[in-house]
């Protein structure tokens, strides 16, 4: 499951809904809320969502969270200061953010 994915096709504000989705502590109680806002999401689904969810937040920042769930992040590029990235995740290397405009890549925490 892919958690973009996923993130655009909710309705409403995302980010009060991902908060609300860390919440949850079960499969049943992501599908519920899910349903609330005209969301099919059925329990297998859920369970992954939930685990990935619970991972992200456990690993990524405030910042970096908002990224990967589409929400506002005042980054900027270190060489460009372009405010577009896109987040990529690198085995053993964590998060990496890279730059639409100019291309360059480099951790979050080098970006402002």
């Amino acid at each position: 499951m892919d958690l973009q994915e996923v993130m655009a096709r909710l309705n409403g504000d995302r980010d009060e809904l991902v908060r609300a989705a860390l919440r949850c502590s079960s499969a049943g109680e992501l599908s519920e809320l899910a349903a609330e806002r005209g969301l099919a999401l059925p329990e297998s689904e859920a369970e992954e969502l939930l685990a990935l969810l619970q991972l992200s937040a456990g690993e990524l920042t405030e910042a970096e969270l908002d990224a990967v769930t589409g929400g506002f992040s005042s980054y900027k590029c270190p060489e460009c200061r372009s405010p577009f990235y896109e987040t990529i995740h690198k085995p053993f290397h964590g998060i990496l953010l890279r730059c639409k405009k100019c291309g360059h890549m480099s951790e979050p925490a080098r970006w402002s």
